[in-house]
């Protein structure tokens, strides 16, 4: 591993896009208010990794009843500060994992820019209650983009949409 980056409870865990619906880009924002990450990652992924935490969560709570963190939770920001981000990062491969009573969230990432390095690691551990809000703000920004046909959930862009189950 080039290099690693490790957070405990970070006070900030987001996921945002940018662009029009069609054209979105997609972002997680991880890190502290003075030392964060942009890392970017596909849609698809994005909404696959939503669902396989909230599938995640569902275990943790079946195989350690009682493990669930309802204490008082740190408190989160839902931006970034005003300064550059530590580094800007692309996903290659997502894990999670539960250890000493936290989630974590393992990321193997890659550094963008004409300095590319590759085999990067991120760690961030955190609450089961910071994975459930960071899963439900993945879910709500995957959803606002363009709406899906009821009968082939391809995307309608506003131009219209050809139906593959209807031709």
């Amino acid at each position: 591993m080039d290099k690693r980056y490790e957070f405990d409870e970070p006070n900030l865990l987001l996921t945002h896009s940018m662009g029009v619906p069609g054209k979105r880009t997609f972002f997680l924002i991880i890190g502290e208010k003075e030392r964060w990450l942009r890392v970017w990652i596909e849609k698809y992924l994005l909404e696959a990794l939503a669902l396989a935490i909230d599938e995640f969560l569902f275990r943790l709570s079946q195989e350690h009843p009682g493990s669930s963190q309802l204490a008082a939770e740190k408190a989160q920001d839902d931006k970034a500060s005003s300064k550059m981000p530590a580094a800007e990062l692309e996903i290659d491969q997502i894990g999670l994992d539960f250890d000493d009573g936290k989630a974590a969230l393992n990321l193997l990432v890659h550094s963008l820019g004409p300095q590319r390095a590759d085999g990067i690691e991120l760690l961030c551990r955190v609450t089961q209650t910071q994975l459930k809000k960071f899963a439900a703000q993945a879910q709500a920004v995957c959803a606002a983009g363009r709406p899906r046909c009821s009968l082939c959930g391809g995307p309608i862009d506003p131009a219209g949409h050809t139906c593959p189950s209807i031709n």
